[in-house]
């Protein structure tokens, strides 16, 4: 089946996609920051990055980054129907992520071949999405849920099946490395590299320190 056999591929993608282990979720609420910002981040040292599709502004914000930096691998986050997948590819961005497990949204991807990372927060959430071929999953919110106790709980029982977490929602600089170092994890994201208030006041060199700090404390 075409679902379960996209695994292995998709997790290599995701793999060279995240090498840097940071996934920062930029909103924007006006796509003219789409530019500066993206440039902060690669020159920080950072070529991934999610804009969520959480304003109108979020289609002309990754079409913009990626006419204008080809480098830059952008994933579209916060799609939870089924039409935002084809709206995510028309836009250019290069993979999705959900906050939540959505069978709907999950085979939309698939039908599209679109690189997915469905959104989890119980062990059945879980097995749910590595049966329909998901094995790098979002944890969120991470923090609320457990965090670090609850990544190093799922070791035991699947391990086996190799699955990969990024954990978003309370990741900070204070335990940026702790979850790093746990070996499900491929990355980890959040929105506190990159705020509206450093957007709004066009602080984009903070914008290129808050990454550079970051991508120092994973090593």
């Amino acid at each position: 089946m075409k679902n379960l056999q996209m695994d292995n591929n998709k997790e290599i993608y995701f793999q060279e996609v995240l090498k840097s282990k940071l996934l920062p979720a930029i909103t924007f609420a006006d796509a003219s920051h789409a530019l500066p910002v993206a440039e902060a981040l690669l020159k920080a040292g950072l070529k991934v990055m999610e804009v969520p599709f959480r304003t109108n502004e979020a289609e002309k914000a990754i079409t913009a980054i990626r006419n204008n930096f080809p480098e830059m691998k952008v994933g579209a986050g916060t799609l939870l129907k089924p039409e935002q997948i084809r709206q995510a590819i028309d836009a250019g961005a290069e993979f999705g992520l959900s906050p939540g497990f959505n069978p709907s949204v999950g085979r939309a991807a698939l039908d599209h071949d679109f690189p997915f990372i469905p959104g989890v927060m119980t062990p059945s959430e879980i097995e749910l999405s590595y049966e329909m071929g998901y094995s790098v999953l979002k944890l969120f919110p991470a923090g609320q849920v457990g965090g670090i106790s609850f990544l190093n709980a799922m070791k035991g029982p699947y391990a086996q099946l190799n699955l990969k977490f990024i954990p978003m929602g309370g990741v900070n600089p204070g335990n940026i490395r702790e979850y790093t170092g746990l070996k499900n994890v491929i990355a980890v994201g959040g929105s506190w590299l990159v705020t509206e208030k450093l957007m709004s006041e066009k602080n984009y060199e903070q914008i290129y320190q808050h990454v550079k700090e970051a991508l120092e404390l994973i090593g």
